[in-house]
Parts: structure tokens; sequence; C-alpha cells
């Protein structure tokens, strides 16, 4: 397994995918965008590098990898595709159900 979908497990192992998200869940709101920043984060931590390491390895500046943990930006496919490659980690996307009170 790798390290990112170890990562996710970890990360979503409080949501039921099987029986839908509910905003009861997730605080009333979804920030698909705070998840992600932290997931940078959280991997770059879990790989022991620097904001400006995984700039180098992705082909970024250490700039564009601050400005997405603040939050300040928003990332592209594209920038979070070469942040899994300079991690060694595959991007994973899928839809789960939202289910509304």
């Amino acid at each position: 397994m790798s390290d990112f979908q170890k990562f996710l497990d970890e990360q979503l192992g409080s949501i039921q995918i099987d029986r839908g998200i509910t905003n009861e869940d997730v605080g009333g709101s979804y920030d698909i965008y705070k998840e992600i920043r932290d997931a940078i984060a959280l991997l770059r931590h879990e790989n022991h590098i620097t904001q400006k390491d995984l700039a180098r390895k992705a082909g970024l500046t250490q700039a564009n990898i601050s400005n997405l943990e603040k939050g300040s930006s928003k990332p592209t496919i594209d920038t979070l595709k070469k942040i899994a490659d300079a991690t060694g980690t595959r991007l994973v996307i899928e839809f789960a159900r939202l289910e509304v009170d």
C-alpha cells in the first residue's frame, strides 16, 4: 500500500462512505480545499521534507507550496499530480455521496 493511500485511509477513516456523508459529519459544511491543504502538509511531514524540498522535487516554488498550505491559493489537478509524483505517491480522486439533512 502506498504512503499516500495510507494517509488517505488514516484521514478519511472516520467517513463511512457506504452510508454517505451527512452535513452533520462534516460540521454543516464541506471544505475540500481544507482537506487538500491538510493532506499536502501531512504528506510533506510524513516524508520529512520541507516546503522547499517538496517544491524542488515537484518543479514548483516554495511560495507555491506555502500558499497551498495556507489556503491563499487553490491547487490544480496538475499541481496535485506533481506533488504526488514528487513524494512517490499516487493521486486518487473519487466521489462520495453527500447526504443532505
